[in-house]
């Protein structure tokens, strides 16, 4: 897998991010990418993610809602087809681009049909990518409940998470619709505490 970081510097990554920023989405995906980052390595003694998988991850979360530009219905789709189109992601190998597309509109209830065409390899290393975006989609869910990421661990063959705040109980119901994806393809469970 290449290093999409070779390709798209942060400023360029930014002027995308803020071009799409409407309704503050922006704010969301940066928590977001900051707590898909965090389950990532807190995974990472056990699973050895590449730096080539949490830079993509990185990238796919701070872009998952851009879709959200042209509507918030369906808005994985035009993620997907902004990233596709958005010229200041030309320098991006199309491989490497469609990998980012794939990852960043599969964070809601569908994944992609074209995971099926992968390599089974390259299909499970993006499907532990997008398990781990949804999981962090959920933990912001709404984008304005006031729920904090205390700390992520594995402990006795679990990933524990654990949140405070005031809305506790609707990200605990989102994190069980989304982690089904997780539970399967780490063959792990999540355990949620609230606090």
């Amino acid at each position: 897998m290449l290093n999409i970081t070779n390709y798209l510097n942060e400023e360029e990554l930014r002027k995308v991010v803020d071009k799409y920023n409407v309704f503050d989405i922006k704010a969301h995906e940066v928590k977001v990418s900051s707590y898909a980052l965090r389950l990532l390595d807190s995974l990472n003694p056990y699973y050895e993610f590449k730096d080539e998988e949490r830079n993509l991850l990185r990238y796919s979360a701070l872009l998952h809602d851009i879709g959200y530009f042209i509507n918030k219905q369906n808005h994985q789709n035009h993620t997907k087809y902004i990233i596709l189109k958005e010229p200041l992601l030309d320098n991006v190998p199309s491989g490497l681009r469609d990998n980012l597309a794939f990852i960043a509109s599969s964070h809601g209830k569908f994944i992609d049909d074209a995971v099926d065409y992968y390599p089974h390899a390259e299909k499970v290393a993006l499907l532990k990518l997008i398990s781990l975006l949804r999981i962090a989609d959920a933990l912001d869910h709404s984008h304005k409940l006031n729920v904090l990421l205390e700390t992520v661990e594995m402990k006795n063959h679990t990933l524990n998470i654990q949140i405070r705040g005031e809305d506790c109980d609707i990200i605990l119901k989102k994190i069980k619709k989304k982690s089904y994806l997780f539970s399967k393809i780490y063959n792990i469970p999540i355990y949620v505490e609230c606090s």
